[in-house]
């Protein structure tokens, strides 16, 4: 009996030994543990709560996560973008350690960078828990993004650099190869820029470098890429569907965008820079080549006299030079009066009376004689010129409408297309009331014609996305300020038309938010209404729903008695085409409005 009470005893003591060595070993375990820098937990995976998890996660985290919650309670510190990659990797703790970055979002919505490694622990009935460290590599990726930075794009405009511009060439390249798409590249150096250094200093070269890298991405779309070379050179990347004469369009965008003086610490500085082009895969297959020959298309700009824009191929070359030509005649026509209006009359059919007569611009170059609208209005467009062009064309058709007047012709209202860009030009309201006052014109005599197209591009949607984003956001992407013009105009009794009618997706929506008084049936759909039903039927609902809204309507295009007679039918307002007369110079016009010619005989009732 006394031997198994000493035994009892020294199990006992024993036990107290063994139990005074685990508190210790479990306090030297917590204050190892709270004092370690990383996160460390242990998570049960037989009841799926967390055992332990170290004051670090709460210091780093703004959050607590305690004894007995559950894996998600961890989760709702994972950054919204990481969190799914991150439970679909915990699926896998059970089979073995991981070792993975992620993002934590913070109590105050910052965002850190973790390195979580995990390790699993193992019984005789296999892993029933898991280790985690967790570290904060938040200043590791920044250092990261700092040297990517440097690698890949310029310290003084932040633009990709040429690594970069290369290897986004290549890709795209390679992307190019199964769609089949066209890729231009083009090659900019800025002219004499050396001049410019040594007489304003490298701190001012510096600064303008800045700001024209800013003017050059003004002129790109988001999908287009432009990097610095080096010095004072720079490339861009285009994805041209179109072809590469869009290519021309985008230097002759930059070329204009020049036109602007930079402001230099008080110094007006006007520069121009030469540009080469080369496309791909008309010029090279590989990127290479493609920036070789672009780099000759560009010395080739420079020995044409600088400020101007080269091909790399020939055939481009001479459609360019082509185009540039015509450019640098636009420019010096209105000085030199080389633009001259003529009119189209229009008839209402009701009472068989010419209505007015619409403004059309023609270009009378010398040596040329009269060029096509066709090619020389877009020009016009893309340079900018047409804010210079629209305005003395408002201002001309103010002064003839004053001349008929004056002439005993009588009041002979003109309608004047205004294209989209020029809506969004601040002078617009300016212009038409200088011009309206100054010859004495009631406003009420001129009509605008919104071309639908144009207000479209205007508004930043492209034709090719347009059915699939014709939505109120889409299209009204800049129609505050459209809408405030218009409504500017239409208090000064200025009448408002939609040309091209039926022509655009959006023109319903037009209708609806715009404040429209004409419509203007597209002659596409006059031309074949005696002889295509589905013409026919379209132009007769245009018809009625226009007139539904209270909006009059005028078919262009009519040229033969058929279509006349259909017209009349179906109740148009007003026709024009070449069936009353073709566009005439004013003094024509003129002539016939006083002459009775038959076949504008109607327009007697004027001038009675």
């Amino acid at each position: 009996m006394e031997n198994n009470t000493e035994l009892i005893a020294a199990l006992e003591n024993r036990l107290s030994e063994w139990n005074t060595s685990l508190c210790e070993t479990e306090e030297l375990f917590s204050q190892l543990a709270s004092n370690l820098p990383q996160v460390f937990w242990i998570w049960n995976i037989r009841d799926n709560a967390f055992h332990y998890i170290n004051p670090a996660w709460e210091k780093m985290t703004g959050r607590s996560v305690a004894r007995g919650d559950k894996l998600e309670k961890f989760f709702e510190a994972v950054h919204p973008d990481d969190v799914q990659r991150v439970i679909h990797e915990a699926d896998k703790l059970p089979h073995g350690g991981l070792d993975h970055d992620y993002r934590l979002l913070l109590s105050d919505n910052t965002v850190r960078w973790v390195h979580s490694r995990t390790f699993p622990v193992k019984d005789s009935t296999g892993v029933y828990q898991i280790v985690g460290i967790m570290d904060d590599i938040t200043h590791r990726k920044d250092a990261e993004r700092r040297l990517q930075q440097l690698a890949h794009y310029d310290a003084l405009t932040s633009l990709p650099n040429r690594t970069l511009f290369y290897e986004s060439l290549r890709k795209i390249i390679k992307q190019a190869e199964t769609t089949q798409r066209i890729i231009s590249v083009l090659f900019l150096d800025i002219d004499n820029f050396k001049n410019i250094n040594d007489t304003f200093g490298h701190a001012l070269g510096d600064e303008l470098l800045r700001q024209f890298s800013l003017r050059l991405l003004e002129c790109l779309r988001i999908r287009d890429m432009i990097a610095r070379l080096g010095g004072d050179e720079f490339g861009c990347i285009l994805i041209t569907p179109d072809g590469s004469s869009d290519a021309g369009v985008v230097a002759s965008k930059i070329r204009e965008a020049l036109r602007r003086p930079f402001a230099l610490q008080g110094h007006q500085v006007h520069v121009t820079a030469s540009i080469g082009i080369s496309v791909y895969p008309t010029d090279s297959l590989d990127a290479d080549t493609l920036v070789k020959n672009g780099d000759t298309a560009m010395y080739r700009s420079k020995k044409a006299g600088r400020d101007t824009y080269r091909f790399f191929t020939s055939e481009m070359n001479a459609w360019a030079i082509k185009r540039l030509d015509q450019e640098n005649a636009l420019r010096k026509a209105l000085d030199r009066n080389e633009f001259v209006l003529h009119y189209q009359p229009k008839m209402e059919l009701s009472r068989g009376r010419i209505t007015g007569v619409e403004a059309l611009i023609r270009w009378n170059r010398p040596g040329q004689g009269f060029v096509p609208p066709l090619e020389f209005i877009s020009i016009l467009e893309q340079t900018g010129l047409i804010n210079r062009v629209g305005a003395w064309v408002i201002d001309s058709a103010c002064r003839q409408i004053a001349e008929w007047r004056n002439s005993g012709i009588g009041e002979i209202p003109i309608s004047v297309n205004v294209s989209g860009r020029q809506f969004s030009h601040s002078t617009l309201n300016r212009d038409v009331i200088r011009a309206t006052q100054e010859n004495g014109v009631d406003p009420e005599m001129l009509e605008f014609e919104l071309q639908t197209e144009r207000a479209l591009r205007e508004n930043s949607i492209d034709f090719d996305l347009l059915e699939l984003e014709l939505t109120e956001s889409s299209l009204m992407t800049h129609a505050k300020k459209t809408i405030g013009i218009l409504r500017r105009l239409k208090a000064l009794g200025i009448r408002i038309s939609i040309d091209d009618f039926g022509t655009g997706y959006s023109s319903l929506a037009y209708l609806k938010r715009f404040p429209i008084d004409v419509l203007k049936i597209d002659r596409s759909f006059i031309r074949d209404i005696t002889t295509n039903p589905a013409d026919a039927a379209i132009t007769t609902a245009i018809i009625g729903m226009a007139h539904s809204l209270d909006v009059k309507v005028v078919a262009e295009g009519v040229e033969t008695v058929e279509q006349f007679n259909f017209l009349r039918l179906q109740g148009c307002d007003e026709i024009q085409g070449y069936y009353l007369a073709r566009p005439l110079p004013a003094i024509e016009i003129s002539r016939l409005l006083l002459g009775g010619s038959k076949l504008l005989k109607p327009a007697q009732s004027l001038i009675s």
